[in-house]
């Protein structure tokens, strides 16, 4: 769970990047758009291990951390359709919506967080 953690940070460190860019308005370069499927893959990564990683017996149950598991997984789920959309969006030409891309920021860190509970207290 530990290294699943660690993916999902080095995802995350790369978006905070991204959404650093974009909230000073700056047009995306190729090194940016590089760095966004840098991004996407880390967190899809992250996303498949989560979900093999709780695909296994685990005694998470016994310590009351199974609900943070299964929250992860749907919140990361959401997080992975969100950006989907930031990808249609570019696909098209277009500006992606802020809601869109705080709503993925916001589910994505939620998840994140969770993550690292697991791992601090598991």
């Amino acid at each position: 769970m530990i290294i699943v953690f660690g993916i999902l940070v080095v995802a995350a460190a790369l978006g905070g990047y991204l959404a650093s860019g974009y909230l000073r308005d700056i047009p995306p370069s190729n090194v940016n758009r590089m760095i966004g499927v840098v991004h996407g893959a880390i967190g899809t990564l992250g996303f498949m291990g989560l979900v093999v990683a709780l695909a296994r017996p685990e005694p998470l149950a016994t310590i009351g951390l199974r609900g943070f598991g299964r929250g992860a997984e749907v919140l990361l789920g959401l997080a992975l359709g969100f950006g989907l959309l930031v990808v249609l969006a570019s696909w098209q030409g277009k500006r992606p919506s802020g809601l869109v891309i705080g709503v993925h920021a916001s589910v994505a860190i939620t998840a994140i967080v969770l993550v690292s509970a697991i791992v601090v207290l598991g």
